[in-house]
């Protein structure tokens, strides 16, 4: 390799060497905004956490500054961490997908269509208004979603125990009643019968026979006093 050579795919910085590619790098990851992090992290937008995290391995190596001499190289390396570190968590993550980034792609399109680019410097403080903007409210949808969750925690915690308090005594009236015989058919009191003289229609449970003669005409006279009070109630 001549020195000419040399000279084109090396440098020289004020801590040692380092490559063009290594410059390359270092450039090309600070010169998105912070808000771009697939971008930053050189993965397509909404990948897999796998995806994420192998690509992250692999630039943090090569930016890592005990590797690359690059100067700004530390400033790249802290840009992907910081990228990482959003795109990992996984709340974090989805609340990025589902509400920064369409707003980024929406942008990026409106910008495409347009071709119309501004200078540099004033691009990219629009840009760093933009993502500002975005993560601020990013911050807003956070706040009102866990709101949300704690309600729905509040109600289960809460309400529940409320509903099964009231329910109870309908449930326990239904099903385990120490009423012998309703005059109409209601829950478990299905089986209908006439007392034997005036032929006044009751309701028993399925199966339900007197324990003798004496409960048996019991049974008939409560069946025909309840029936005519209803009847009368003043009487």
């Amino acid at each position: 390799m001549t020195q000419n050579e040399d000279n084109d795919n090396s440098h020289e910085s004020n801590i040692g060497y380092y490559t063009k590619e290594q410059q390359v790098l270092v450039d090309r990851t600070l010169a998105y905004q912070e808000c771009m992090y697939y971008d930053i992290l050189e993965v397509p937008r909404r990948s897999p956490i796998e995806v994420i995290s192998k690509s992250y391995r692999r630039l943090s190596l090569q930016l890592h500054p005990d590797k690359n001499k690059a100067p700004r190289a530390e400033e790249a390396c802290k840009v992907i961490n910081n990228a990482y570190d959003k795109l990992s968590d996984t709340e974090g993550k989805h609340l990025y997908d589902t509400v920064e980034l369409p707003k980024i792609e929406e942008l990026l399109r409106q910008r495409n269509r347009s071709h119309s680019y501004p200078a540099e410097e004033d691009q990219n403080a629009k840009n760093q208004t933009y993502c500002d903007h975005q993560q601020a409210f990013v911050r807003r949808k956070t706040f009102f979603e866990r709101m949300d969750e704690d309600f729905v925690k509040f109600l289960l915690l809460v309400g529940v125990p409320i509903l099964i308090l009231l329910l109870y005594p309908v449930v326990s009236y239904l099903f385990s009643s120490n009423e012998i015989f309703m005059l109409r058919r209601s829950g478990v009191y299905t089986e209908q019968r006439f007392t034997s003289v005036r032929r006044i229609p009751y309701y028993v449970k399925k199966g339900y026979q007197p324990s003798n003669l004496q409960a048996y005409h019991d049974l008939e006279n409560n069946v025909e006093l309840k029936y005519y009070r209803k009847k009368n109630p003043y009487s």
